[in-house]
This record gives structure tokens, sequence and C-alpha cells, in this order.
């Protein structure tokens, strides 16, 4: 069996980042500080080491993506599994105007753990399924393109679906007071030998 690394990342930083809105399903470009952080990435992830990119099907992990990997011509597979965790009716706010909005909404929501959940939003066990199925088929695909037994695989995706999928992965909880496992702009290796396990966390990028 073809044994898969896969480097984990959150995409760079978007306009709407700096603006402190929550983004979920929609989109929003890097802004220019965002760009140039992408591209300084290219010397911890050294791109051409890689066989192929996935990511989600949002436009932030795929400029990502092209910035890391430019001149390489990598096969790249945008993959919808693995989107934001949808954020519903709280998609576009400010953490200020989700207060004036949905009052004491988001403390109920974090004291569920798991079972998170936005106003008409998908909740962290769905998000978190549904990438871990993403990142599968993504590495099925490749596998089967790709005639080496051994390859690396980017893989861009978001915040909150990379934590789910991690969380997951090592059975940790989301109550609050647990530890906090996913650190920001940090490297994330993951294995897949038929299924994925985490390798190790939080490198510095």
């Amino acid at each position: 069996m073809k044994s898969v690394k896969i480097a984990f990342i959150r995409h760079s930083v978007t306009e709407w980042n700096e603006a402190g809105r929550i983004q979920g399903h929609f989109d929003s470009p890097l802004s220019a500080y965002g760009r140039e952080l992408a591209a300084a990435w290219r010397k911890t992830l050294e791109p051409e080491t890689f066989d192929a990119v996935l990511t989600s099907d949002l436009g932030r992990t795929i400029a990502t993506a092209n910035i890391i990997t430019e001149g390489l011509k990598l096969p790249l597979i945008s993959l919808p599994g693995l989107r934001e965790q949808d954020w519903g009716e709280w998609s576009g706010l400010t953490t200020k105007e989700l207060h004036e909005k949905f009052p004491g909404k988001i403390e109920e929501e974090v004291a569920k753990g798991w079972g998170f959940t936005p106003n008409n939003g998908e909740n962290r066990l769905v998000c978190a399924e549904r990438g871990i199925a993403a990142l599968e088929q993504g590495i099925n695909e490749i596998t089967s393109r790709i005639d080496k037994e051994e390859l690396k695989i980017l893989a861009v995706s978001h915040e909150g679906t990379m934590k789910t999928i991690i969380y997951k992965l090592l059975d940790h909880d989301f109550m609050p007071g647990e530890e906090k496992k996913v650190k920001k702009r940090r490297l994330h290796w993951l294995n897949w030998n038929g299924r994925l396990t985490v390798e190790r966390l939080n490198e510095k990028l």
C-alpha cells in the first residue's frame, strides 16, 4: 500500500480576516500581506518536494496554494468537502455584530463542544466528517494518478475545518477548558497508510 505525508495548512490572510469578519462559505481575496505571507512560506514548505496539492473550492485556499507552488505545475485538486465550517447566518459578521444580532448565542454554542452550530449553519462534527472524507477522496485520486510508493501532498484548508479534522483524528474535545491543540498559522503533518493519522502539530511556517 502507498504511503502519503500531508502538509496541512490554513489559507493565508484575507481582507475579511483583517477586517475581523467571519467567512465560512463566503469568500474574500487574500490581502497584500496575505500574498506576501504565502510567498514567505515557500522557504519552510519547500514546495518542489511535493507531488500534488489539495485545496477547498474557495478562492482563498486556491490562491494560497498557487502562490506557494508558483511555477511548479503540480496537480491540484479542489474539494468542496475541505471548505470552512458553514457559519450560516453568522457569515459576514464581525464578532461585535454577532454579539449585537445574536446576544448570548455564541457563548451558548461554545459550551456545546462538538455540537457548536451557528444559526442555520453546520456543527463541528459534520464539518470534521466531510473534511476527513474529502482528504481521503483527494488522496485516493492522487495515489491512483501518480506511480510512486511514497507521496507528499500539500493540503490547504481553513482554520475551523482543519481544527475539526485534527481533533477528530486525535479524539479530542472542543469543550471550554480543554487544551487547544492547533495554533494559528502553523504547519501540521498528517500520514495516510490506508487511514489518516496525525504525525505532529504546530511547526512554524
